[in-house]
């Protein structure tokens, strides 16, 4: 059964928020290409040039309101058909999540609306179920005592079904959808006040919502979905199920763990995660298949991407051989890889900037500088990498284009409101707080 790589938790925003930044941009205006960043070793200095506005029109592909502010997150990119045969077939579709509490289907080509549909409460996240034919919505308030929902629509826009009416039960409160392919739904219930055991997993029929296997899980902080396995990471636990029987793996609590920021990642059936007891300080783990410690790293770790490494971010950028814990390359300064795209034998970390790293070794092709305290590179393609910055002290808002060869400029917009994080497709997609989203240019 294929798998929906999942990671979720606490989103970009919240993240970045907690630790002094916010990705909150909305499109104003834009500049022209600037002199490329420089390349050179690790412990180089930061060069670069700061974007300058001289360029009348920028990338903006096309614009369309939506009836709330824009939430995270945009989904787009999957193929998504009547299973049954009837209806059209739509090669690219673009779901827009507001906090008024509606979906939006639209044609990412041109912004034209497919189909609405209410939920009645904020829509919080957004997983396409393209094998089944399906988009999944789930909604709910941040107010103490709200009762989520999690509803799915087939490529029409009708509902299909509405967790937890589905399969039979009544859990008060919270949910967080975990993921779903064309086979399962992955949703548990949450409290608000987290603890490490006593709340649901459930694991769905995609076609009908009920209810195929349970386990208990903690608070769910994230989850991570493999081919093999299911993790779920709380405050003080991280527990593993299998995939597709939902057989209990392994439970990891020792004491005294507390698991931090959306660290969680899954290989097979390894889970990858980091730990602390206070701030400046912990370690990233490896939990292996038999549930029991792999390895460690001790450093203080906020931010992983893995790919045929992993790469850890919150200080320096670390490659980690991901069976062994062993360092393979590190470098010098501090870096930021919330999203950290990797493409095309390249990592994006964010920091003060954009770097770019060989992945085989620990060379920087290029390294950018903005002014700002933190960007994020967010997305990655053969010719681009685009970044966002939160802005802070007066500055605004604002999201890059840099040229993937040697960082130099394409496109710069200044924000004056708040922004989704941005969805890569056959356009770089965005919404904004005013409930408008964006094409822009890829």
């Amino acid at each position: 059964m294929p798998a929906v790589p999942r990671a979720v938790g606490m989103r970009r925003r919240s993240l970045l928020t907690g630790l002094g930044a916010g990705l909150a941009t909305a499109l104003a205006g834009c500049s022209a290409d600037d002199p490329p960043g420089t390349a050179g070793s690790p412990g180089d200095a930061p060069t670069g040039t700061t974007p300058t506005d001289s360029t009348p029109t920028g990338p903006v592909r096309w614009t369309t309101p939506v009836d709330g502010a824009v939430a995270d997150p945009l989904s787009t990119g999957a193929t998504l058909a009547y299973v049954d045969g009837t209806g059209p077939a739509y090669d690219r579709w673009l779901f827009v999540p507001t906090e008024a509490g509606t979906l939006h289907a639209l044609d990412p080509a041109t912004g034209d609306h497919r189909w609405r549909a209410d939920l009645g409460k904020p829509v919080r996240d957004v997983a396409v179920a393209a094998d089944a034919g399906v988009v999944l919505a789930h909604a709910g308030k941040v107010t103490l005592g709200d009762d989520h929902l999690v509803r799915v629509f087939d490529a029409g826009g009708a509902t299909q079904w509405t967790f937890p009416d589905s399969a039979g039960v009544n859990p008060w409160g919270p949910l967080e959808l975990l993921g779903a392919d064309g086979e399962r739904v992955l949703v548990a219930s949450r409290d608000d006040q987290p603890a490490s055991d006593g709340e649901t997993i459930w694991s769905l029929d995609t076609a009908d919502g009920a209810a195929a296997w349970t386990g208990e899980v903690g608070d769910p902080q994230s989850a991570a979905i493999t081919d093999e396995a299911v993790f779920v990471a709380s405050r003080g636990a991280v527990d593993a199920f299998t995939r597709p029987a939902g057989e209990r793996l392994w439970r990891y609590a020792p004491d005294g763990m507390e698991y931090r920021f959306n660290t969680l990642r899954g290989s097979g059936r390894t889970a990858y995660f980091s730990t602390g007891t206070g701030p400046g300080s912990g370690s990233f783990q490896a939990v292996g298949p038999d549930g029991s410690h792999a390895w460690q790293l001790d450093r203080y770790t906020t931010s992983v991407t893995l790919a045929n490494s992993l790469y850890l971010g919150g200080g320096p950028v670390t490659a980690v051989d991901p069976a062994t814990g062993e360092v393979r390359w590190e470098t010098a300064g501090e870096s930021f890889l919330a999203g950290g795209p990797v493409h095309d034998g390249r990592l994006y970390a964010g920091g003060d900037g954009v770097a770019a790293y060989d992945t085989a070794s620990d060379d920087r092709l290029w390294q950018w500088s903005a002014d700002a305290d933190i960007v994020t590179a967010q997305a990655a393609t053969d010719t681009a990498v685009y970044a966002g910055t939160g802005g802070g002290d007066d500055a605004p808002p604002v999201v890059y284009a840099r040229k993937a060869a040697d960082g130099a400029g394409r496109w710069t917009f200044e924000a004056d409101a708040g922004l989704s994080d941005l969805a890569l497709g056959e356009h770089v997609y965005v919404g904004d707080a005013a409930g408008t989203v964006y094409a822009l240019e890829r």
